[in-house]
């Protein structure tokens, strides 16, 4: 029997992952379960032909290169990211001292551990209060840590002061609120009701050079009424080629139906806003991030055509780009591989405590 670098156990982890999060209830999976990926178990790994099968019916393209939901984020993501150093560089109130070269939604209060900044200036709640008030128009209140798929994003409705202490106390700590984006006319008319942003990766590779991973560029849009560009929600997402133009194709998690852009928004020939600009933005960002090889970035275009940091991602979900475009890392596979085969997994128990203020601390016991 061959042995493989992943284990049983998490083999048919990432079938449950991909079955929970991605597949169609209507999709025969167990059909090509039991085949293997040859180009996978060369390195070692063992890939069910199962992903070829799903994503194929989407996207027409065969391949037995699809990465598997448990050697990405067990080995693939190990590799090229530092995965203990995630989670400080992820929270959303450090954006600005990180990234100062980029815009980003303008900010009117900062909680962060439990204090109250307004202008770089800690001060007390009551003065919290009083800026969201002066602020006025719309505002989006938001966490900014342990978030994803566009958890606790709201706009505030309720501007008098006992709303807010209410609203602040059901935020408890590590939160955000800005001033909600005017995006490029061009992406609003996809959604006027959502911020429509485009998901880009880029790449570090051994030698220091970044590059752009464009045949996994997408734009996400939101359900009617909707303010978040959630595809899981009643969104969906486009390619975007490297020209800038936005794919009429339509995908969504959970479905095996591809629709089609034009025919749900009336919105034909589009091409992003100073893409190039984008890209070259985000290549440069990426060096200030040295500990991290992967980056999935969130962005916009302003009016004016410049770009607009939404967030990051430091263990960006390849579901999508996969659905879409096919094997994730394209000519970039290879490498990313032999990177992951010198991944070392250690079994631990942890025992969790939480505590009143701050993350939960895991006590590992080896």
């Amino acid at each position: 029997m061959a042995q493989f670098i992943n284990s049983n156990k998490e083999y048919y982890w990432g079938d449950w992952y991909f079955k929970s999060h991605v597949m169609a209830e209507n999709f025969d999976y167990k059909a090509h379960k039991r085949e293997l990926s040859l180009y996978y178990q060369q390195h070692g790994f063992k890939v069910s032909m199962m992903f070829d099968d799903y994503f194929s019916r989407l996207n027409g393209i065969h391949s037995d290169r699809y990465l598997s939901m448990d050697l990405y984020y067990f080995y693939v993501i190990p590799a090229l990211n530092r995965h203990d150093f995630k989670d400080a560089y992820l929270d959303k109130n450090i954006y600005s001292e990180l990234f100062p070269a980029i815009k980003q939604p303008e900010t009117i209060v900062k909680n962060i551990h439990g204090h109250y900044y307004v202008g770089g200036e800690e001060v007390p709640l009551g003065d919290a209060v009083a800026a969201v008030i002066s602020a006025g128009g719309e505002l989006i209140i938001k966490p900014t840590v342990e978030t994803c798929n566009g958890e606790g994003v709201e706009q505030i409705r309720d501007f008098g002061k006992d709303a807010l202490v209410a609203l602040f106390a059901h935020y408890g700590i590590n939160f955000i609120i800005q001033r909600k984006v005017v995006q490029h006319p061009d992406l609003q008319r996809v959604n006027p009701t959502s911020l429509n942003s485009m998901r880009l990766y880029t790449y570090r590779r051994q030698d220091g050079t970044f590059e752009f991973l464009y045949p996994f560029a997408h734009m996400r849009f939101g359900g009617k009424g909707a303010i978040k560009d959630n595809v899981s929600q009643g969104g969906g997402t486009c390619l975007i080629h490297e020209d800038g133009r936005v794919d009429d194709r339509v995908f969504r998690f959970k479905s095996m139906q591809v629709s089609s852009l034009q025919r749900e928004t009336g919105v034909s020939d589009l091409v992003i806003p100073e893409y190039s600009r984008v890209v070259e933005t985000l290549k440069r960002l990426h060096q200030r991030l040295p500990y991290f090889d992967f980056v999935g970035w969130d962005v916009t275009v302003l009016p004016d055509g410049q770009p607009l940091l939404i967030e990051f991602n430091l263990v960006p979900s390849v579901e999508g780009p996969q659905m879409m475009a096919g094997p994730m890392f394209g000519d970039f596979l290879d490498e990313v591989i032999e990177r992951a085969r010198r991944v070392e997994c250690v079994r631990m128990q942890s025992f969790r405590k939480t505590f009143d203020k701050g993350m939960p601390f895991y006590l590992h016991m080896q």
